[in-house]
C-alpha cells in the first residue's frame, strides 16, 4: 500500500496546530484567572483602585488604615454569592494614590461616594474596619438615607488621649524591618507611600475636628430598658455630624 505523504503532512500539522491552540488557551486561562479583577478611577484627584465581585445589592467593604481591600479577600467569594461586593482601596492605600499626601476620613468618605456615583449605585449595605468604620460614621452622617445598614468594627467616634499617645509614638523611624516588610507586600507605589501613610497616622493625634462624633465621656448614663426590669448602663449615643 502506497503511504499517502500529503495526508500524513495534513495530519501532522493540525495536530501541532491543535496542541498550540490548547497550549495558549491555557495560558491565557491562567493569566485571566491569576489576574486581580481591579480596576481605577480617577475621582477627586486620585486614582482609587477597586474590585467588584459578584452580583446582586450592593455590600462596601472598607480596610483599616495603613491596610489595603486585599484584607476581605478571605471573605468576598462567600459575600459575592448573595450581594454585588465593591472592595476599594482607600486614598493613598494599596494601589491607590493621594497626590496631596493628606488624609482625612471626612475626605474618604468622599471618595468612596464618588466610586459609588462612578459605579451608579445609590443605596448600599457596608461593613468597616477601624479607618473604614469612621469613613462610613462620616458617609452615614453625609448621606443618611444611602446607607441601607452598616457593621462598624472598631470604629471611634473621637479619639481618646491613650489612642493619641499611641499616634505620636508611631513614627517612620518607629517603624521595624518587619512592618517595612508587610507595608511593601501592601502597599504598591513605593517607600514614599508608606512614610505618608505613617506620617499621617502619627498627625492624627493633632486632629480634633475630623473624628468627633460623640463628645467624650466619663460616667455611663443609666438607662431604663422598657423590656426589662434591670436598669442598662448605656454609654452617651447622641451621634453629632463631624
Amino acid at each position: 500500500m502506497r503511504e499517502n505523504r500529503p495526508l500524513q503532512r495534513y495530519i501532522g500539522w493540525f495536530g501541532l496546530t491543535l496542541s498550540l491552540v490548547m497550549f495558549l488557551s491555557v495560558g491565557l486561562l491562567a493569566q485571566t484567572v491569576s489576574r486581580p479583577p481591579g480596576r481605577t478611577a480617577s475621582l477627586n484627584g486620585i486614582e482609587m483602585y477597586y474590585e467588584v465581585h459578584g452580583a446582586g445589592p450592593p455590600l462596601i467593604l472598607l480596610h483599616g488604615f495603613t491596610g489595603s481591600g486585599h484584607v476581605w479577600k478571605p471573605f468576598v467569594a462567600d459575600f459575592a454569592k448573595h450581594y454585588q461586593v465593591i472592595v476599594p482601596d482607600l486614598r493613598g492605600h494599596g494601589r491607590s494614590t493621594n497626590p496631596a499626601n493628606q488624609f482625612t476620613f471626612r475626605q474618604s468618605a468622599l471618595d468612596v461616594y464618588a466610586l459609588l456615583g462612578h459605579l451608579g449605585i445609590d443605596h448600599f449595605k457596608g461593613i468597616g474596619i477601624s479607618a473604614g468604620s469612621v469613613t462610613f460614621l462620616h458617609m452615614a452622617t453625609q448621606q443618611p438615607p444611602r446607607v441601607e445598614a452598616m457593621i462598624l468594627i472598631g470604629a471611634a467616634s473621637y479619639f481618646p488621649e491613650e489612642a493619641r499617645k499611641l499616634m505620636g509614638e508611631a513614627t517612620v523611624e518607629s517603624l521595624t524591618p518587619q512592618q517595612w516588610e508587610r507595608f511593601r507586600q501592601i502597599h504598591k507605589h513605593g517607600d514614599d507611600q508608606i512614610r505618608a501613610l505613617r506620617g499621617q497616622y502619627h498627625n492624627f493625634k493633632d486632629s480634633y475636628e475630623d473624628v468627633n462624633f460623640t463628645p467624650p465621656y466619663e460616667e455611663p448614663a443609666l438607662i431604663k430598658n422598657p423590656r426589662s426590669e434591670l436598669d442598662s448602663p448605656l454609654r452617651n449615643l447622641e451621634i453629632h455630624c463631624a
